[in-house]
């Protein structure tokens, strides 16, 4: 599947709506929850698909967030490894991967039971309770 970009209008409201400032927040672009990154987008500006174009996101403005650099970096290296799971997973499911066969060998062989046990008497029964002492 080939990635798809922003077009240059999106970008640009992306960009406006931001106010110059990254838009990255929470723990996918490894802050704390509903905390924002804010620096200033004035040393670089990326546009980042918030869902994976990939993983089923759109080009349009609600899925285009702007992002300084290092927090692309930061989300985009978890994307990655999300992206791949779920190739394997629809190779696995439409028959592109074939399932792990089963080993062919004829295993170990089965031991016989050992006759040189010592057999030891049984023990005698425990008492469930102790009898009650006469006091008299």
């Amino acid at each position: 599947m080939s990635r798809t970009e922003f077009n240059r209008e999106t970008r640009r409201e992306a960009l406006k709506r931001s106010g110059q400032k990254c838009e990255a927040s929470g723990p996918r672009y490894g802050l704390e929850q509903r905390q924002r990154c804010n620096c200033s987008l004035s040393l670089g500006v990326q546009y980042d698909h918030d869902v994976p174009d990939q993983l089923g996101g759109d080009n349009s403005l609600e899925n285009c967030r702007a992002v300084c650099v290092q927090c692309h970096k930061i989300k985009t290296r978890g994307d990655i490894r999300q992206i791949r799971k779920s190739d394997r997973q629809r190779d696995k499911a439409s028959g592109v991967i074939r399932p792990a066969a089963k080993i062919k060998s004829p295993g170990f062989p089965k031991s016989s039971k050992s006759t040189c046990r010592i057999e030891k008497p049984p023990l005698p029964p425990r008492a469930l309770f102790k009898p009650a002492e006469d006091t008299r």
